[in-house]
């Protein structure tokens, strides 16, 4: 036994070693499965539902998608803005009051997991509550809690928002499910940024009327805004990352077609390229935070077209990117 050792030890390390890749491309694959599922989700509310019910919604369905994962019991979802205010939440207890809410809240980002790890921006897993000092258990809590994990939804150096989930036996969560949850909470932060940045487009357009930038002359309305945004991320020299149907369906390309073009100046009319290529290299360089312009657009078959487009620049994968919208000014098409 000892002559066939020397052959063996390296056979089992190279077994081993593929088995640790294949759990993780399994990892990488479920994180990029619940991207997709929520960026789905996305495109539906934003047919369905706007503002604040949309955001909810979409919060909602992350909640849900974690908890699948790591076949937690309970969960809460707390979004943050760039002061570390709590924005949206989403409690394991489910609806309460607005002043009760604020309280119990403030409780847990005070003396609780999720404050630690809004503190600490690393993930906190709790194998039982009962001999971690970081678990707080809130008067008249509903459910049991022996064991959580807790996972900062992280952008660039933004903190989003902060996933709690519970379950009620001790050592239920692992290092191998937070790895997971970690994972796909990087693919969550690209959609629930996306899906900030609808809810503020109204905003963001009224800001800068008032500024006298480029003013688009009319808002949409809610009916409008859902039924025709065009949702793209652009990066590089205007190259797309991603849009989705609505945006192709505009200048009557695939898919295929938009995300290997050059550069989104191929579908804006000849004498308005300067102008857009200026505001689009402004707000990927940082001399302009928002993208807010209105111009000529060019579809496939040349037809032209009055288009609007909003988007804001942030950092995606350690590249600048500017995610945003943009859809048919009321004017016809024109040739």
């Amino acid at each position: 036994m000892s002559d066939r050792s020397p052959t063996q030890n390296p056979l089992l390390q190279e077994i081993t070693a593929l088995r640790r890749e294949v759990a993780y491309l399994k990892s990488v694959k479920t994180a990029f499965d619940a991207q997709h599922e929520l960026l789905s989700s996305l495109v539906t509310m934003l047919q369905t539902s706007n503002g604040t019910l949309m955001l909810r919604g979409l919060l909602q369905q992350t909640l849900s998608i974690a908890r699948r994962l790591t076949n937690a019991e309970e969960g809460s979802l707390f979004l943050l803005d760039e002061s570390g205010v709590v924005t949206e939440s989403i409690l394991a207890r489910g609806a309460t009051i607005r002043s009760q809410k604020q309280r119990l809240i403030g409780e847990v980002l005070d003396k609780g997991l999720a404050g630690w790890v809004v503190r600490h921006r690393q993930v906190g897993l709790i194998a039982d509550t009962l001999k971690d000092e970081r678990w707080l258990t809130l008067h008249n809590q509903p459910y049991q809690v022996r064991s959580a994990l807790c996972i900062p939804i992280v952008k660039g150096k933004h903190l989003l928002g902060v996933l709690t989930l519970m379950h009620s036996q001790p050592g239920h969560f692992t290092p191998e499910s937070a790895r997971l949850m970690q994972m796909t909470a990087q693919q969550m932060a690209v959609i629930i940024e996306n899906a900030e940045l609808y809810t503020k487009f109204q905003q963001a357009e009224q800001e800068l009327q008032q500024k006298d930038l480029h003013p688009i002359e009319q808002e949409f309305s809610s009916e409008d805004e859902l039924t025709k945004l065009g949702i793209y991320i652009m990066f590089g020299d205007g190259n797309f990352l991603y849009v989705n149907h609505r945006f192709a369906e505009i200048f009557g390309c695939t898919f295929g077609e938009l995300i290997s073009l050059e550069s989104i100046l191929n579908l804006v009319a000849t004498n308005n390229r300067d102008f857009v290529a200026k505001q689009i290299n402004q707000c990927l360089q940082g001399q302009s935070q928002r993208l807010l312009c209105r111009f000529k657009g060019q579809r496939k078959d040349g037809r032209q077209m009055d288009v609007k487009i909003s988007g804001t620049r942030t950092k995606l994968y350690g590249k600048f990117v500017i995610i945003g919208a943009l859809c048919e000014a009321e004017s016809a098409l024109v040739k």
